[in-house]
């Protein structure tokens, strides 16, 4: 996948400052005028400061202002996306129901992909990898994605458990120390239970990783390493279908880089697991 560095700042700028997210709009709104203006222009255009462009930048996850107008160079160099389907209406065919969820769900994990930096994905695979125990907590169609990471994890003999009720979230909470972490999914990010176990288990010393939406939340406020999903929930008018795609291939990515890290037991322990499920299939 070609990285889009629009898609990227628009996906971004919920996270933003406030004076750095005036330069980020003007950028998505004058993308062709960008890759020609040096940053004083920019500067001037805004009425922001150049070290305001270079924040913004950093934040982003470009290494500059150089950087970013390359990567929209490239993303206006792509083939733009088909939007002949972009919602179902009452009496949709079964062509365009396919075509619609087909592509949100692919722009989904593409976006969701620009806006996870590979350092910060590292990060959490060795967080994980470090691990005592993994709680992983999540309500609704969360709790559908947080059952995910647990199985991946119990396979390769990784202690992970996924509490999807309030209470039990809670109790879990209040016995976790410095060596645990707690792994909060959450799109919205404002989820009360979910933010009740987050702040209680923050109080014991339990590292926090959270998977929201790429907008500033609650729930990220208490985050030691945060991962984001973007998506457009509104416009197949259906929740958590795109969302929960991303989610799952984010958690595909997490399982298989803690596996990687122990690669040979890994290997050794999937295999033992799937003689096992085998023998009792027969």
């Amino acid at each position: 996948m070609v990285e889009n560095g629009i898609e990227r700042i628009r996906s971004g700028i919920g996270l933003l400052k406030p004076t750095e997210k005036i330069v980020a709009d003007f950028i998505v709104n004058n993308t062709e005028k960008i890759i020609h203006m040096p940053i004083a222009q920019l500067s001037l255009e805004t009425k922001t400061s150049e070290a305001t462009i270079i924040r913004m930048c950093r934040a982003l996850h470009f290494k500059g202002f150089r950087d970013l107008k390359l990567s929209i160079a490239a993303s206006l160099g792509q083939t733009k996306e088909s939007t002949a389907y972009s919602e179902l209406e009452k009496n949709s065919t079964i062509a365009q129901m396919i075509q619609t969820i087909s592509v949100h769900n692919i722009q989904s994990i593409q976006q969701t992909l620009i806006a996870n930096d590979k350092r910060e994905l590292n990060k959490v695979i060795h967080q994980l990898d470090h691990a005592r125990k993994i709680i992983v907590i999540g309500v609704g169609a969360s709790a559908v994605v947080a059952l995910d990471l647990e199985h991946k994890f119990k396979r390769i003999d990784k202690w992970c458990e996924a509490i999807i009720d309030s209470h039990g979230q809670l109790i879990a909470a209040t016995h976790v120390n410095n060596k645990d972490i707690i792994f909060a999914i959450s799109y919205s990010g404002e989820t009360k239970e979910i933010i009740n176990a987050v702040s209680e288990a923050k109080k014991n010393g339990a590292t926090i990783i959270t998977m929201t939406q790429n907008q500033r939340n609650a729930l990220q406020t208490y985050a030691d390493s945060s991962l984001f999903i973007v998506s457009n929930e509104a416009m197949i008018r259906s929740a958590a279908t795109a969302s929960r795609i991303a989610q799952l291939t984010l958690i595909d990515i997490l399982f298989t880089g803690v596996a990687t890290l122990k690669f040979d037991r890994s290997i050794e322990v999937l295999d033992r697991t799937r003689k096992t499920i085998a023998n009792y299939s027969r």
